[in-house]
């Protein structure tokens, strides 16, 4: 029953999380879309347009319903690593939707879609070092190491407080706008890097984990040999958060003036991300419960 209360109650502390800065951007009056008729326009050479193309048309769909295909595989696993696995990548598929909804219907321009993209991005980063941790306990347990588990704690404690300092790299990081339309074979497209992405990645998100890295460090200062469900919760979401924000913050600074390369290699690194998943599941598909659902499908 209290591991029951337990997930629950996280489940509602992200949704509440996730909840705050769209309430707060909507108190502010602003709109769901940006305005980008008055953005200066740049020309495309004709193999940026084409790899525009390949991460939009191709590289997307892939990796989406690949990533469908890895919660239908993991729909009734009872393992808590798999468990983790499977709300991570239904917050992943979950944010791409949204990514998807911005490109084909907005253009690039609802600012709301691109928030619950990234959003769904951090919680899916965070949801697989859960399911790493998890995954890692079992193993141990397997090979009957107990000390395995009083090692992780003690990598947690020395690890927290260097990633609570490694915060301040994107807090003190200026923020990088950009924004501008063009054409892409005919079809015009936006490409934006407003303040307020900018702001969520580079101030909100440190902000958030430095704030997760406290919490983390006091919840393991006890007499116990492993790691709680809580401080294994905590460092996960925190790093999450901050492991997003380098990644779009690497990303935005090499490629600020060219962000068609942004999107690009977002775009590829997503795939290789499920596809190590789906790499991961295959693997060790013999750790997987023959359900129902498996069944029907012939797996």
């Amino acid at each position: 029953m209290m591991k029951r209360f337990q997930k629950v109650l996280f489940l509602i502390l992200i949704l509440l999380a996730g909840l705050i800065p769209v309430t707060i951007y909507f108190m502010e009056g602003h709109p769901l879309t940006s305005e980008t008729v008055s953005l200066p326009q740049q020309a495309m050479p004709l193999y940026e347009q084409a790899a525009q193309v390949l991460a939009g048309l191709i590289i997307k769909p892939i990796y989406m319903a690949l990533s469908l295909a890895v919660i239908v595989v993991l729909i009734g696993q009872a393992r808590p690593a798999l468990v983790a696995l499977l709300w991570s990548q239904s917050a992943f598929l979950i944010g791409e939707i949204f990514c998807a909804i911005n490109f084909y219907v907005y253009r690039h321009a609802s600012l709301i879609s691109e928030y619950l993209h990234s959003f769904g991005m951090a919680l899916a980063f965070g949801f697989t070092v859960f399911a790493l941790f998890e995954w890692f306990e079992l193993f141990a347990n397997v090979r009957r190491k107990p000390l395995f588990a009083r090692e992780m704690k003690a990598f947690a404690l020395f690890a927290t407080p260097a990633l609570a300092m490694l915060t301040f790299i994107p807090l003190l990081a200026p923020l990088q706008t950009d924004a501008y339309t063009t054409s892409i074979f005919n079809f015009t497209y936006s490409y934006t890097r407003f303040e307020a992405y900018e702001i969520y990645e580079r101030r909100i998100l440190p902000v958030a984990a430095f704030a997760i890295f406290v919490a983390t460090f006091f919840s393991l200062l006890n007499r116990q040999n492993s790691m709680s469900f809580l401080a294994k919760a905590l460092f996960s979401a925190g790093l999450g958060a901050l492991g997003f924000a380098f990644f779009r913050i690497t990303l935005n600074a090499i490629f600020v003036n060219s962000l068609v390369w942004f999107e690009f290699w977002e775009e590829a690194t997503e795939l290789m991300f499920v596809g190590a998943v789906a790499f991961a599941l295959w693997r060790f598909r013999t750790a997987l419960k023959k359900t129902a659902l498996l069944e029907a499908l012939g797996a």
